[in-house]
């Protein structure tokens, strides 16, 4: 049986961190490669560290994931050494509203006693209700799409956009052919054509959503019928 690991030590967890931070301040103050660098610059390096990352999980290889991890720690603190020479913000900015984000938007952190005993899959909806309920507060979101990169891979971009459209209760068969069924080969690519179809649907959700707010003179959820009367007809 594999040895369990001890309980994380907060001294030591801060002074790691705090190492890190002083490892790449270090760098930064000798003047070289890295001072030539910004956010955009080093978009390249975050997204195959990303890769990077997933190969690992995906192969199981712990030692790879945790090097890989770390990786990424050094994306976080690199852009945050920009930002802190541009006077925007510090790595400490970034953990305080991160522990914000997760404190506001999960309020049985902030209980005082435990959580009454529920069954799981009840506890889970009500955590996920929460946390939408509150992240849709913070926002505040015009369109059940907002938020979502845009730039990313044309089938994790399809798959957001029908999950968040679907969350915001429009009818699955609302939802076009191609967005359901990706085929290859073709004149253009299917990364592409997956990525016009899924950019189109989305351009018709906002459309919906905006003719149901001009006749209704307020912006409101849609209903599955609000979504059928909205929906433009040279899209259904």
């Amino acid at each position: 049986m594999k040895d369990e690991l001890p309980d994380p030590d907060t001294a030591q967890v801060a002074a790691s961190l705090a190492s890190a931070v002083d490892v790449m301040d270090r760098m930064w103050r000798f003047g070289g490669w890295e001072i030539t660098q910004t956010h955009d610059s080093l978009r390249p390096y975050l997204l195959e560290e990303t890769y990077e990352l997933l190969d690992a999980i995906q192969s199981g290889d712990t030692e790879t994931i945790k090097e890989e991890l770390g990786d990424l720690l050094l994306q976080v603190l690199f852009h945050s050494r920009i930002a802190e020479e541009a006077g925007e913000f510090t790595v400490d900015d970034v953990a305080a509203a991160l522990v914000d984000k997760l404190v506001h938007r999960s309020p049985h952190l902030l209980a005082d006693e435990p959580a009454p005993e529920v069954p799981f899959a009840e506890k889970l909806a009500a955590q996920e209700k929460a946390w939408e309920t509150r992240k849709s507060a913070e926002k505040s979101r015009r369109s059940c799409l907002d938020g979502i990169a845009m730039a990313q891979p044309a089938l994790a971009l399809a798959e957001k956009v029908i999950a968040r459209a679907s969350l915001a209760g429009l009818p699955g068969e609302l939802i076009p052919a191609d967005l359901r069924h990706v085929e290859l080969g073709g004149p253009d690519s299917a990364e592409e054509r997956l990525r016009k179809a899924t950019l189109s649907f989305a351009s018709v959700i906002a459309a919906a959503e905006d003719a149901a707010e001009a006749d209704r003179g307020q912006r409101d959820p849609l209903t599955a019928a609000d979504w059928h009367k909205y929906w433009p007809a040279t899209s259904e």
